[in-house]
């Protein structure tokens, strides 16, 4: 494997682990600013209370919300790890693949939550246990359609 066919699998192994852990905790930040006219003292001051709190557990939301990035992070690690060995130009279109899929996850995380923290109905929490399966469904969407546009754009290989 090249070095930077290392580095980059790397990048998107830790970046998807790191998205999935801060993206929910900092949605409820963004919301909690823009939407209850607090600051951001305010919404951090006991974080660590909100962790484990029965109607707001931070940690299970970031647990539920973080999983789609695992996955991801796992599949960049494998799936870059063996492009090298069909030729560079595989590794970068694997590469481009793998960017829009970080890409689309990541917009539809983030709209998933503004969406389900700003609703107003009783139910809207419950959004949380679909959300990652749609995270899921979306990234391999986006890598599908990715990886065909770069075939279709370069040619049958990859």
């Amino acid at each position: 494997m090249s070095a930077r066919t290392r580095r980059l699998a790397v990048q998107f192994y830790w970046g998807g682990i790191a998205t999935g852990v801060m993206l929910p905790t900092l949605m409820e930040a963004a919301v909690t600013v823009a939407r209850r006219s607090r600051t951001l003292g305010q919404v951090f001051d006991g974080f660590y209370v909100r962790l484990f709190a029965p109607k707001e557990s931070i940690l299970m939301l970031t647990v539920l919300g973080g999983a789609p990035f695992l996955l991801f992070g796992i599949f960049a690690l494998i799936h870059l790890g063996t492009a090298d060995r069909h030729g560079t130009e595989l590794a970068a279109r694997r590469h481009f693949a793998l960017q829009m899929t970080y890409v689309a996850m990541v917009a539809l995380a983030a709209w998933g939550h503004h969406g389900i923290m700003t609703a107003r109905g009783s139910t809207a929490g419950l959004g949380f246990l679909f959300l990652p399966f749609l995270v899921v469904a979306a990234g391999v969407t986006a890598y599908a359609l990715s990886r065909a546009f770069k075939r279709l754009r370069r040619g049958p290989a990859g």
